[in-house]
């Protein structure tokens, strides 16, 4: 008796690991394929003011759409976004020594060139790039097609003055708003926004003119070559499929 149940038990073992080894020869694969493709086409895709005075106004148009294939795609139909401000990087070793030579440590340390944006997730420069003295404050994002009636526009600080009939509005400074948002969408026919960005460069200290507002803001140290930078991030926020019909 003792002899069967043993042979009994070895048996069981062995079916059991039989069962197990067919299971481990057994595979299923599940193709996984993406082609992935931006949303949106931004252009220009930077933005140079260069030399300006204080209290000088000046602005630039910048248009985002749909992108081609965003557009060819019939499972989808509108794109929300938001124009974002974020601290601009420069390189800490300069392109150029004093003398006009090229830096040769320019490259070695300035992988991304003179300038480079800040991580998304941390906003903190890369190694050897220090944020700039930042412009975004006196920029606005002004929405310059409003009839489609689903943008919100960004006003910086500075409002000018207005006349309207016999009523005047002094220029005078608020506080800035949240941030500008913008909609794009195929079945309204709404597949590109235009949008001024414009800057009123402040004064400095000890030359700001007799019409700057009371109140508003007014650099330290001395104006001369001193530079300012801000990165807007479009970032999409929401895309919808298209409505059933």
């Amino acid at each position: 008796m003792k002899k069967r149940i043993l042979l009994s038990l070895a048996l069981v073992a062995a079916v059991a690991v039989g069962a197990m080894g067919l299971v481990a020869y057994e595979a299923h694969i599940i193709n996984v394929t993406a082609h992935i493709e931006n949303a949106l086409y931004v252009h220009p895709d930077s933005i140079a003011f260069g030399t300006v005075f204080p209290q000088e106004y000046v602005e630039r148009q910048v248009t985002i759409e749909m992108s081609d294939s965003f557009r060819s795609e019939d499972r989808v139909d509108d794109i929300e976004y938001v124009i974002k401000q974020k601290p601009k990087c420069e390189c800490d070793y300069p392109e150029f020594l004093p003398d006009g030579r090229p830096n040769p440590d320019f490259e070695t340390y300035c992988t991304e060139g003179q300038y480079a944006p800040v991580n998304y997730a941390t906003h903190e420069c890369p190694v050897d790039y220090t944020a700039m003295q930042s412009l975004c404050r006196y920029l606005s994002k002004v929405d310059a097609d409003p009839r489609d009636m689903n943008d919100t526009s960004h006003p910086s600080y500075y409002v000018p003055e207005k006349v309207d009939g016999s009523t005047t509005t002094p220029a005078h400074c608020i506080k800035p708003g949240p941030d500008a948002t913008g909609r794009l969408s195929k079945i309204e026919n709404d597949l590109l926004d235009l949008w001024t960005i414009d800057l009123k460069a402040p004064p400095f200290d000890g030359y700001v003119g007799q019409d700057w507002p009371a109140g508003c803001p007014v650099l330290g140290g001395d104006p001369d070559g001193q530079d300012f930078g801000c990165d807007l991030w479009i970032e999409i926020t929401e895309i919808s499929p298209t409505p059933n019909g």
